[in-house]
């Protein structure tokens, strides 16, 4: 029990990461569910609780209010709001407004951390649950690559826990996304269906090649469904870009769908080509910025070995 473990005192801490992502790697309206599946990349979010018997104060989130409000909640449904003082230490490099899920990120840690801090289990249901009360979400808590309902979390599965080799080559396309205005505008719905075809397209090659292993298709897929969301949020040349990627050896492109961020997804192995793709996207005049270079990884909570 949590009185015990905190009798005469005692400093409880916790520590957890979860994976930022490259958008996803499709997206759109399946069945009247809003899906998504999940593209997490080796950029991490790192969160460090502390609890100690107080009145209550919550210090380290004073610019991140959707990370409080998800963190309060949690506390009251344990009953320990009024009872303990609360420090946060985050750590997260991802860009805001990218698409990126580094809100999503931020809550996931955070409350992963205090779960451990507190000796419980938090399940992803409670998490999905959480989350989607504050906004539209990123399934990156979801162990492997998995399928998720960013808005209702009616669906949340686990598609392979068995991550292709993939890197992504990461640029910022320019701007910046508030993912509640965006996710509010009347004529999503109407726009996402008019899509369906191409998304469900999209699934399919998606859903093959991660389970079976078939990196080609993996890569067709994400195109189709980054290509398909231009008429929801066009991304300048992208057409171009996915084209002429595609010549040089990459497997596809994938895009965050409610954001400004591309990957080139390309196979790990394959350095020569990812040289040449670098190569080639600095060559255009288009004042795309470069990310970094990261990898396709599995998404859940990874805890600090005691």
């Amino acid at each position: 029990m949590l009185t015990m473990a905190l009798l005469g005192g005692a400093l409880m801490k916790g520590w957890a990461q979860v994976p930022g992502t490259c958008g996803e790697l499709a997206q759109g309206i399946l069945g009247k569910q809003a899906l998504h599946i999940t593209c997490p990349i080796d950029c991490w979010v790192s969160a460090e609780v502390s609890l100690e018997p107080g009145q209550g104060n919550i210090d380290g989130l004073q610019d991140r209010s959707k990370t409080r409000r998800a963190l309060e909640k949690l506390l009251d449904q344990w009953q320990l709001r009024n009872h303990y003082d609360v420090q946060i230490n985050l750590h997260n490099p991802l860009p805001k407004g990218k698409g990126m899920a580094s809100s999503t990120a931020d809550l996931c840690a955070t409350l992963y951390a205090l779960a451990q801090a507190c000796q419980r289990t938090l399940t992803t249901q409670e998490l999905s649950n959480l989350i989607l009360a504050i906004e539209p979400s990123d399934g990156l808590f979801l162990p492997g690559i998995s399928i998720f309902d960013h808005r209702s979390g009616s669906k949340a599965e686990t598609i392979t826990s068995k991550i292709p080799a993939i890197d992504l080559l990461i640029y910022d396309m320019g701007g910046e996304v508030d993912t509640v205005i965006f996710n509010s505008q009347e004529e999503l719905i109407e726009l996402n269906i008019a899509k369906v075809g191409q998304v469900q397209q999209a699934f399919d090659l998606l859903v093959s090649g991660l389970q079976s292993g078939e990196r080609k298709k993996i890569g067709q897929g994400a195109t189709i469904s980054a290509l398909a969301n231009q008429n929801i949020l066009p991304k300048v040349n992208l057409e171009i870009i996915a084209e002429e990627t595609t010549a040089l050896g990459a497997l596809g492109v994938a895009i965050a769908h409610s954001g400004t961020t591309l990957g080139i997804l390309v196979e790990r192995e394959q350095r020569e080509k990812q040289e040449k793709l670098w190569q080639w996207m600095n060559e255009q005049s288009q004042a795309y910025t470069y990310l970094g270079h990261y990898r396709l990884v599995g998404g859940g909570p990874r805890y600090q070995q005691s």
